[in-house]
């Protein structure tokens, strides 16, 4: 957790320093190592959001893009459970950043909980990822388009791929470059996507704007609220 509240205002971890969780009011402490970024942890293995993960660097370097106040913004959901979202903006976008592996299942409910929203996947977490998923791409289908070219890959591919095709959202694979690849639109055991630079997807949720999409080649526009609908994103 990168804020903890202390007398009324957020305040990040630094060595020496007290807060309380925004969600649950616990005391946490401020963990400073050498190791991992300086955050906030709930005493003992304790954490009020079961959704939660061990922040990276990696977490850290795409939450700097936006507001700090966009960032772990808590809700609850409608038994009462605490939920805190990697990025919400004030439209209600949120945005989450996943290092871990994650099972479908909890992938879901997450996803179902914070719509509108998609998901940013760290590409590089294992070390065969980035190279499978460029042989999935080399196997592929393109089709040129006067925006660049789209890809049109078999979802058995990619392990990535096969982990995340079933969220009903916007995936964008981070594999530590300049650009992310944008899975958009699944057609049978076929996933089209292309590679988009990060700047303008974080400048897209910045300013709530289009984000690019295609219709099974064909490039088109859809706004960020169209992922709402279940059987095609």
């Amino acid at each position: 957790m990168r804020f903890a509240v202390n007398e009324y205002q957020r305040v990040e971890a630094t060595p020496g320093a007290k807060g309380r969780c925004p969600g649950c009011g616990a005391e946490v402490i401020a963990r400073c190592g050498t190791r991992k970024v300086w955050h906030w942890a709930h005493k003992g293995r304790r954490h009020c959001d079961h959704w939660w993960e061990n922040e990276t660097q990696w977490h850290r370097d795409w939450k700097n893009h936006f507001p700090t106040d966009w960032q772990e913004v808590t809700a609850r959901d409608d038994q009462g459970e605490l939920h805190i979202a990697d990025v919400k903006t004030p439209k209600g976008l949120v945005v989450e950043f996943q290092h871990s592996y994650l099972r479908p299942e909890e992938a879901k409910k997450r996803t179902e909980f914070h719509q509108p929203m998609f998901w940013v996947v760290d590409g590089t977490r294992r070390q065969t990822d980035r190279k499978q998923f460029q042989s999935a791409i080399k196997d592929g289908v393109k089709h040129p388009t006067k925006d660049g070219v789209v890809h049109q890959l078999w979802i058995f591919n990619s392990r990535l791929l096969k982990e995340w095709v079933h969220v009903g959202v916007i995936v964008a694979f981070d594999f530590g470059e300049d650009v992310v690849w944008l899975l958009r639109r699944i057609k049978g055991d076929w996933i089209y996507g292309f590679e988009y630079p990060k700047t303008k997807l974080v400048q897209h949720i910045s300013e709530n704007s289009a984000i690019p999409d295609v219709l099974f080649g064909e490039p088109t526009r859809q706004k960020v609220r169209f992922r709402r609908r279940r059987a095609r994103f």
